[in-house]
């Protein structure tokens, strides 16, 4: 079942999904030749990390597969899931948060 936010992300593979968090960042190794005026860096590889806040039951466990797809996202990429927590505010309405990982080489 695919779940559209907005316009332009879509979630599959997870239920209930309320809100995304997106973050991502670049590791950088130094290949600077020895002798080198100035140093270089390469990207070695990139990672992206979600957060899906659920206001049901999700219906996936650590090590789970989901997608998602979408120009904000660059097309479509898949995402592992790394913990899947839940919690039960004041207002008794339970919600789960789904963490999850994409690396990928640069």
């Amino acid at each position: 079942m695919a779940v559209t936010l907005g316009k332009d992300v879509t979630v599959t593979g997870v239920s209930n999904v309320r809100s995304i968090t997106a973050d991502g960042g670049a590791n950088e190794i130094d290949v600077t030749a020895l002798g080198a005026s100035s140093r270089v860096f390469r990207k070695s590889h990139i990672e992206l990390t979600v957060e899906l806040e659920c206001v049901d039951d999700p219906g996936v466990g650590v090590g789970d597969t989901f997608t998602l797809s979408g120009p904000d996202v660059g097309g479509s990429k898949t995402f592992v899931v790394t913990n899947v927590s839940e919690s039960q505010p004041l207002d008794d309405i339970i919600t789960y948060t789904v963490s999850a990982s994409n690396t990928t080489a640069a």
